[in-house]
């Protein structure tokens, strides 16, 4: 099975099963890397978001076999607008009232316009950025 085939098997965004899978392990024990930032992901609302391109980046960066990767863009396929439904389609959420729970919540950024929630591209790529637990810490100088 090529390298293709084998992330082909996987859909864009990844459940703690998923990555079970790949990185041979249990869920809880996913869970837990994600918490401490050894597997890359993104906190939500109280769900986990993780991206396979992200996964792949993570898991190339750490072989014994290293190779140069580009910067990761999850949000390169979507328009620079996106609605609740490419939000469920990236998020992989099942039902649109959770995606709706965390525009409302501002959990994911959003403007309420004509009745319907727009997002765009480069207001989402921020919080992802914030919510990832792949970003560095601050350094003591930083909080003056």
């Amino acid at each position: 099975m090529s390298e293709e085939d084998y992330w082909s098997q996987f859909p864009d965004t990844l459940t703690t099963a998923d990555v079970a899978k790949i990185i041979r392990t249990g869920a809880p024990a996913v869970r837990a890397r994600l918490r401490d930032g050894t597997i890359p992901g993104h906190r939500i609302a109280d769900s986990w978001i993780i991206f396979k391109s992200e996964i792949r980046a993570w898991l190339a960066a750490t072989s014994n076999r290293p190779r140069t990767s580009e910067p990761v863009d999850v949000l390169a396929d979507y328009p620079d607008e996106l609605n609740y439904r490419d939000l469920m389609q990236l998020f992989r959420v099942k039902y649109k009232g959770t995606i709706y729970i965390w525009l409302e919540q501002g959990h994911i950024p959003g403007s309420f316009v004509g009745g319907r929630w727009i997002v765009h591209k480069w207001q989402l790529r921020e919080r992802l950025d914030e919510t990832s637990n792949q970003r560095p810490s601050p350094s003591a100088g930083d909080n003056e």
